[in-house]
């Protein structure tokens, strides 16, 4: 099979016609420097700053399309045969979506420092594209930009919870309060207070990950307590976009 066959390449022909090399911020304000004179010692540090902002982001681009494209050489019989079962029409559409996905992503990437936040940039892109179902736009652009804003830490908090009530959410649409108030005793952090499990989860709450749970009636108004907090269907998506196992997949 010629190598632009393959879907991934193909992404990667049309990211590289995309002139994706400098951003609007960066190319302003070298075209504003490139219009005064600058005295040495700005003059030489524009044109340091010039090569190094140019590489970073290329190097950011690469790391985002790497992930993308292994998970779709990963998983290149269940993408061929997707490809083969489709109509004309679907299959422009797909690459249509892509095309447009491809450019987001590389816009997230390039904005964002973390390299684990770039990769998972990538890793929703690919696992979103190898999906048989067509694919959700808005969700999966949604999707990348929690992916530049949740840090590992944030990301080993959600596990956690999904450990231990994702299953529920497997076969049904939500989990129920009581349930979600017991089974939240057996993460890690078990029954402590700690002010970073709250810094943690509002944070994941912010982006519609989880929701806290209102604490019992009986609870002493005086008393300290932590607050716990249940996995949302959208939590546990965004898990599964982000899940490696799909790359290491044959």
């Amino acid at each position: 099979m010629p190598a632009d066959d393959h879907p991934c390449d193909a992404l990667e022909q049309q990211f590289k016609l995309e002139d994706v090399s400098v951003s609007p911020v960066t190319r302003a304000l070298l075209d504003f420097a490139s219009s005064i004179p600058l005295p040495w010692p700005l003059d030489k540090a524009i044109e340091k700053l010039k090569q190094h902002l140019v590489a970073d982001s290329q190097e950011r681009y690469r790391l985002m399309l790497e992930t993308c494209m292994n998970v779709g050489r990963k998983n290149d019989n269940e993408l061929q045969q997707l490809r083969q079962s489709m109509s004309a029409e679907e299959s422009q559409a797909r690459i249509d979506v892509s095309r447009e996905l491809l450019l987001d992503a590389a816009r997230k990437a390039e904005s964002t420092r973390a390299k684990e936040r770039i990769k998972r940039i990538g890793l929703i892109l690919g696992n979103a594209i190898i999906e048989s179902k067509p694919t959700d736009a808005d969700e999966v652009e949604e999707m990348m930009r929690v992916a530049t804003e949740l840090s590992d830490r944030d990301i080993v908090f959600l596990r956690e919870l999904i450990r231990i009530e994702g299953h529920i959410l497997q076969t049904r649409d939500h989990i129920e309060r009581p349930s979600a108030h017991v089974m939240w005793e057996q993460g890690f952090w078990r029954t402590r207070v700690d002010p970073e499990i709250d810094s943690v989860f509002s944070k994941l709450e912010s982006y519609g990950l989880v929701a806290r749970i209102a604490p019992p009636n009986n609870l002493n108004i005086h008393a300290d307590f932590q607050n716990r907090y249940v996995l949302l269907k959208k939590g546990l998506r965004f898990a599964d976009l982000i899940h490696e196992a799909a790359v290491d997949a044959s």
